[in-house]
Order: structure tokens, then sequence, then C-alpha cells
């Protein structure tokens, strides 16, 4: 089953340009039918929340994407979801998750293994992982791949066309930035 949309979440806060590289890498490689965009309503790994509204974030978020195929969505919100675990089981009562990328930042690789049910989420969706500098000891050395290295495919060919779920580390060009460092500018 061919692979038509792409799934990213984050807090987003703030949104930014390593955001916008994510999203631009995703649909230049992935040949996306739509992204979806969903900002975080609680991550139980950070400690920061979000102090803007929802709203306000969604409407921040949507005018900095020029892209037609991402749509920004509230779906975390409105079900007040707190991982992406549940996300993945809601979004799999309505539709088939072969159809979908997760798609995360190769920091959010090294914390993959402390995320709820990681295991399930491994084995039900294919997870494209984009290049961040400054994270490269996890590109070889993260607890998942060290545990799963047969679900990491080494080019992004056989990634695309494999029909089970897997993983590939999208080795773009990366925007050194990150929000918690916005944050605390």
């Amino acid at each position: 089953m061919t692979k038509k949309f792409g799934l990213y979440g984050g807090f987003f806060n703030p949104f930014h340009e390593g955001h916008l590289h994510v999203i631009k890498s995703s649909i230049a490689n992935l040949n996306l039918q739509k992204l979806i965009v969903l900002p975080t309503y609680q991550n139980p790994l950070k400690s920061n929340q979000n102090s803007k509204p929802i709203k306000s974030q969604l409407s921040n978020i949507r005018s900095q994407i020029k892209e037609p195929l991402v749509k920004v969505s509230d779906f975390e919100h409105r079900y007040q979801m707190k991982c992406t675990y549940d996300v993945l089981q809601k979004i799999s009562t309505k539709c088939n998750l072969n159809s979908f990328y997760l798609i995360m930042g190769l920091d959010q690789l090294g914390h993959f293994h402390k995320w709820k049910e990681y295991e399930w989420i491994l084995k039900n969706i294919s997870i494209c992982v984009i290049y961040r500098p400054r994270y490269d000891e996890f590109i070889e050395n993260s607890t998942v791949q060290k545990q799963f290295p047969h679900l990491f495919m080494p080019n992004l060919e056989t990634f695309i066309n494999n029909s089970t779920p897997c993983s590939h580390i999208l080795n773009v060009s990366g925007v050194e930035i990150s929000s918690s460092e916005l944050r605390n500018s």
C-alpha cells in the first residue's frame, strides 16, 4: 500500500525555520498527498507546556506555512491526546496506518524508547526521521536502532517501497535551530 499522508507533531513553541525544513523535506522526498501538522496537547516527557491558547498557536503556524499540501490540525487538543501512541490509536480506528508516515526530527529518535508503547508504534507505522545537526550520535546509536535494526531501511527508495512498517533516517542538510534555544534567548 502506498503511503500518502505524513503526520508531524510537536510543541512548535515557537514554530521556526527548522520545522519548515522538516515539512519541506518530507513533502519533497516522500511524495505525500497531505502532511498533517499536529501541535501537541501534552507531552509526558516534557515539563514545559505551551503557553499560547491553541487557536493562537494554530493561527501562528498556519501563517508561516505556505505549502498547499499541509494541514495544521487541532486533533490532539480536540481529543486531549497526551502521547503519540494515543493519537495513532485514535487514527487507526478510522484509517489504516499503512497509509501514513510518522515524521520526526533526529533529536526525537534518541528519546523514542521512552515514548509510551514505542514498540507498538515502530511495528504499526513507518517512521521517517529527518536529519538535524548536533544529533549525529543518534544516527546509529539510538536505543531503538540497537533493538530493532531490521526495521531501519538504508535508503529512501527501499523505505518508500516497503509495504510493512519500517524506518528511515532522511539525510538531508539540516537547520541548526531549536525551539528551546529560541525560548531561552
